[in-house]
């Protein structure tokens, strides 16, 4: 071969040698090998190629917002794949806040499996907030009847107090208390008894109660009822009411009918009272009804 043909081509070799340590070396040149800057369209190449490889190497590390000067398909790509991108780190945040909405349609097999996960992680949420809902009902719930138990009545009440407070209102409390219903679990069975606490619940329930008053099981066979915004007067109405129905109601168990009766007390809460002194009003309220013949409804001086 001539040395006139051999120097164009060792030339040659050495460009394509220089273009491709663009893409395939660890540590590259930022400027253009100078002895082949008078080769036209030589040094275009290499910027371009350049630029390609720093906005590979900036998305692979995460900067999504490399800006890529070049134009042409390979750098068009590159912008389609950072924009996929952001909007899939747009997505992922909205996820993380709880938005399992989201899906993504592009990346092919990738976008599956990030669907997949998304429904995944969907369904996981919504069994763990079922399941938070059902220990919630369970930590609030007399398991007996199914009506607020003592520790959820007690927070209640807290609350009402501190709303009475805020807007000076005021609201009422009964205390009740079945009538000897240690003879009901003596003579006819726990079961029984269990029944009785049971009727004594629907009675209530289905005492007119305005979706603001609340209630609970408070001890065996007591009951407390807070009736928020009335005065004492109105709430002795309503333990009337209640009083008679339950002595009207028959206790069903084992194919047996029986009646039981209840003492109630009401007291309206005062300035400068606490849970304790209010409930104590009730209670010896509820008390002087068991001494003057049971089955009745006296309220707090």
């Amino acid at each position: 071969m001539s040395k006139m043909l051999k120097e164009p081509l060792a030339s040659v070799d050495g460009v394509l040698k220089s273009l491709k340590n663009l893409l395939d070396a660890r540590a590259i040149l930022a400027d253009p090998p100078v002895e082949f800057l008078d080769m036209d369209g030589f040094v275009h190449i290499y910027e371009s190629l350049l630029e390609i490889r720093n906005a590979i190497m900036a998305t692979s590390v995460g900067d999504l917002n490399y800006p890529i000067r070049k134009k042409g398909y390979i750098a068009g790509t590159i912008k389609g794949l950072q924009a996929s991108l952001r909007h899939l780190t747009w997505q992922t945040k909205a996820i993380a806040s709880g938005d399992f909405t989201q899906r993504v349609d592009f990346m092919g097999e990738f976008s599956e499996a990030f669907n997949t996960m998304v429904k995944q992680l969907d369904d996981s949420m919504t069994k763990l907030n079922m399941r938070e809902q059902e220990l919630i009902k369970i930590a609030h719930t007399d398991p007996l009847t199914g009506i607020n138990n003592r520790g959820y009545f007690m927070e209640l009440l807290t609350t009402e107090f501190e709303r009475a407070r805020r807007y000076g209102h005021t609201f009422s409390v009964m205390m009740t208390d079945l009538d000897n219903f240690k003879s009901v679990n003596d003579t006819r069975g726990h079961g029984a008894g269990d029944e009785a606490l049971r009727t004594m619940a629907r009675v209530v329930q289905m005492s007119g109660l305005r979706a603001n008053d609340f209630w609970g099981r408070i001890g065996g066979e007591e009951f407390a009822i807070v009736l928020p915004e009335t005065v004492i007067a109105d709430a002795v109405a309503v333990a009337e009411r209640i009083r008679i129905t339950l002595s009207e109601t028959p206790v069903r168990y084992e194919n047996e009918e029986f009646f039981i009766t209840v003492s109630i007390g009401v007291s309206q809460n005062r300035t400068g009272d606490v849970q304790a002194t209010l409930l104590s009003r009730a209670d010896e309220a509820m008390y002087q009804a068991k001494r003057t013949g049971r089955n009745r409804v006296c309220q707090s001086d």
